[in-house]
């Protein structure tokens, strides 16, 4: 499983601004590669109404995990425009056919930094662009810390004046990852000081040799990652259905595959840059929020990537197991899938997250 996420940060090559990759059609697509400008950078965006006209449900924000894009949502987002919910998905800055910034003079005003807080910024920016009220933030891996800053607003120094405070009713978290980069490990709490040590000289080595090293990031995209390789690497994460990584999602991961230093600069800063809070830790700094909102959470029995048994899913586990909240308001099923359960085995994700949406958060 290490190689196919080595692989996988190696292919990082995601779609440049400008790919198309196809979609499904929808009569109720309320705009076509429509691109929503963001502190100068153009935020690759869908968005769908509802197929009826029903009872009025909360807006769904899709948000995806590393090297993706919206385009691994495609199931997920038929089955909730069927169920009567509106749904926007992002592509967030410096991934899918988002902007992906590079300043070659290296200027300090125009340097963008990636961190969790920066995207749970653009998303609640997002939400205040389109004027959604009611809404249910959904994330894969990074995606679900996104959906996690984004409804405790801790991107600002008064989470009370984001816009999505109080808007948010219900999270849905996929596989939830531990920060922007694996560095969060090292918060385990069962770690002794000799451990955290040689864990961060350890990734203080493989930054200075690999990650932060942009000729040599520049050479794997342009010279070791292929079509084929990716594909490999994808079916490694797709545990259930593996016929499932077909040419739309491999296109999705892969074009324009080669060209772009925003690429390097991207993945080079998501792996050396600070990991972040964990979720462990957004619990512990915004109890008065993440108790009192309805929080599910999927996760693939099978994931190599974000395992049940690591840090995040002990947690959540630990949490619904001995109601650590005190009012039951996080649940969590597991599900035969890999780290992309909504696409690997959609029908049972999608089930799971359709009677948690009809019973914890439309009343």
């Amino acid at each position: 499983m290490r190689l196919y996420i080595f692989v996988l940060v190696l292919s990082y090559v995601v779609t440049l601004h400008g790919f198309s990759a196809s979609v499904a059609s929808s009569p109720n697509l309320l705009n076509d590669n429509k691109f929503w400008k963001w502190r100068g950078h153009d935020i690759y965006t869908e968005a769908y109404s509802a197929d009826s006209d029903g009872e009025q449900k909360p807006t769904c924000i899709l948000l995806h995990g590393f090297g993706a894009s919206t385009v691994y949502y495609r199931e997920t987002i038929k089955v909730l425009q069927q169920e009567g919910y509106n749904v926007h998905a992002l592509d967030l800055l410096g991934q899918g056919r988002s902007d992906k910034p590079y300043n070659e003079d290296n200027s300090v005003t125009n340097k963008v930094e990636y961190s969790i807080n920066l995207w749970g910024n653009m998303v609640d920016d997002y939400a205040k662009h389109k004027q959604l009220d009611d809404v249910v933030l959904m994330g894969n891996s990074i995606g679900s810390l996104v959906c996690l800053s984004a409804a405790t607003g801790d991107f600002s120094v008064s989470t009370t004046d984001t816009y999505l405070a109080g808007k948010v009713k219900g999270l849905c978290l996929f596989n939830c990852g531990v920060g922007l980069n694996s560095r969060n490990v090292i918060k385990n709490p069962t770690f002794n000081g000799v451990q955290r040590v040689l864990f961060n000289s350890l990734f203080d080595l493989l930054n200075t040799l690999i990650f932060d090293n942009a000729v040599l990031l520049r050479y794997a995209l342009d010279n070791i990652v292929t079509k084929k390789l990716l594909k490999d690497a994808l079916k490694g994460l797709y545990i259930n259905s593996p016929e499932r990584v077909d040419d739309e999602l491999v296109d999705s991961f892969y074009y324009p595959a080669k060209g772009g230093e925003g690429c390097v600069e991207s993945i080079r800063q998501i792996y050396c840059n600070d990991a972040g809070l964990t979720p462990l830790e957004y619990h512990q700094k915004h109890p008065e929020i993440l108790d009192h909102i309805p929080l599910h959470l999927i996760w693939g029995l099978q994931d190599g990537v974000t395992p049940l048994r690591g840090d995040v899913g002990t947690f959540y586990c630990d949490r619904v197991a001995n109601n650590r909240s005190g009012n039951g308001k996080t649940t969590i099923d597991v599900i035969n899938s890999g780290h992309i359960p909504f696409d690997d085995n959609p029908v049972a994700t999608h089930k799971s997250m359709l009677k948690w949406l009809n019973s914890k958060v439309v009343k």
